[in-house]
């Protein structure tokens, strides 16, 4: 295995150029993010006029868009920008999934409101995460950010409390594993789903997987936190500091593939309420340095993000952040199969600092039991610990093709 600093002395040299689509998809995937970059840049520098003068197949851009979660974003900077380039039944299949998108997102917001009141009346603090609470504070529609759960977070001795709250209110446990088990689950999450309602609700106590060497404290988050208002709702929200950090720890945690994770980040440091300086300081403390500065990277080069003269050289000047910045790119950028199980293992642990903590990660990533493992495989409390060999032998018999 290579490290970081070594793929950086081979191959990043130069500063980060813009990353592009490759393969048979190049054109439509091109287009796609040029539309992601217009958006943030709040205007189009020809790129995207370029983009829509090449042939396409609209039918790619729309399975593109979709599979990277930012289909309502492509639809309204390609009709704010491009409309006549368009054709017309395209415009017209447009128009539906909008409106589709939009009442959606009401459809939870409304649910999203209702809980929260649920929770005020019972006392018990919940910070809203990503979905319904960062389209109002990152995207200047709240119908640009699809979102299909609401994301709460609770401190943990609030969580026996909270989860029966949500029973009262009609939700049930999504996994086949009992309360108990999850909670001893080192991803410190469990998902509820209101049936008659179709909502989801990921009830977390942690907002990263204890596995992870970047960590944000969960009271220290609360004691951060603050209130916005937005859409009529009164909502508990990360500072915006912490909220910048989660939302790298969390596009890490999942590889950045897709450009919805990046297109989030992005969004929300062109907001103008960050402190870069306490923002560099909660990193630290938090091990989320490299993190955030891979991160803003990885959105320079997608998306072009405009970031600070300060914030620019703080991150350039550390080679391992750029050859990571290149690594998650070439995720997102990939053509074929999906991303092997041992290129996303390689990229995680170079997070990781010292052979006794890869070894302790390496150890929770192979032999650890997990929510697949309990989907997988159904076993009765007294023979759980048979998850231990569950676990491995999934884990081979869904990558070993994959990586041979």
């Amino acid at each position: 295995m290579h490290s970081p600093k070594r793929t950086y002395e081979k191959n990043v040299r130069a500063p980060l150029a813009q990353a592009v689509y490759q393969g048979t998809e190049g054109s439509e995937g091109n287009l796609v993010v040029q539309a992601a970059r217009v958006y943030l840049a709040g205007g189009d520098d020809g790129r995207l006029r370029a983009a829509l003068a090449q042939p396409l197949r609209w039918e790619a851009i729309e399975r593109i868009a979709d599979h990277h979660a930012i289909k309502p974003l492509v639809i309204y900077v390609l009709n704010q920008y491009g409309a006549e380039k368009i054709p017309q039944e395209v415009r017209d299949r447009f128009q539906q999934q909008w409106v589709l998108a939009a009442r959606n997102n009401l459809i939870q917001m409304q649910e999203w409101r209702r809980l929260l009141q649920a929770f005020d009346a019972a006392g018990l603090p919940v910070i809203s995460l990503k979905g319904p609470s960062l389209a109002l504070l990152a995207y200047r529609n709240v119908v640009l950010r699809e979102f299909t759960d609401l994301d709460l977070l609770v401190v943990p001795e609030d969580l026996p409390a909270t989860s029966d709250l949500l029973v009262r209110e009609g939700y049930r446990l999504q996994s086949p594993a009992d309360r108990s088990t999850l909670l001893g689950s080192r991803n410190r999450q469990m998902d509820f789903i209101n049936d008659d309602r179709g909502t989801v609700i990921d009830l977390h106590w942690s907002p990263l997987h204890a596995m992870f060497p970047f960590q944000l404290p969960v009271r220290e988050l609360f004691q951060s936190a603050r209130v916005e208002y937005g859409e009529g709702i009164s909502f508990l929200t990360l500072s915006p500091e912490h909220l910048l950090l989660y939302l790298c720890a969390h596009g890490t945690k999942h590889c950045w593939l897709n450009l919805r994770d990046i297109c989030d980040m992005a969004c929300y440091v062109s907001t103008p309420s960050l402190d870069w300086e306490q923002c560099l300081a909660l990193a630290e403390s938090a091990n989320c340095d490299l993190v955030l500065k891979h991160a803003l990277l990885l959105a320079q080069q997608v998306l072009g993000l405009k970031l600070p003269p300060t914030m620019q050289q703080y991150c350039e000047e550390d080679g391992e952040a750029q050859a990571l910045a290149n690594t998650a790119s070439a995720f997102l950028f990939h053509n074929g199969d999906d991303i092997g199980y041992r290129e996303t293992l390689q990229y995680h642990l170079a997070f990781v600092k010292g052979w006794r903590a890869q070894s302790s990660f390496l150890f929770e990533r192979l032999f650890i039991p997990a929510e697949p493992d309990w989907q997988q495989v159904r076993l009765p409390q007294p023979l759980h610990f048979l998850y231990y060999i569950v676990r491995p032998v999934r884990l081979l018999l869904e990558h070993l093709p994959k990586t041979s």
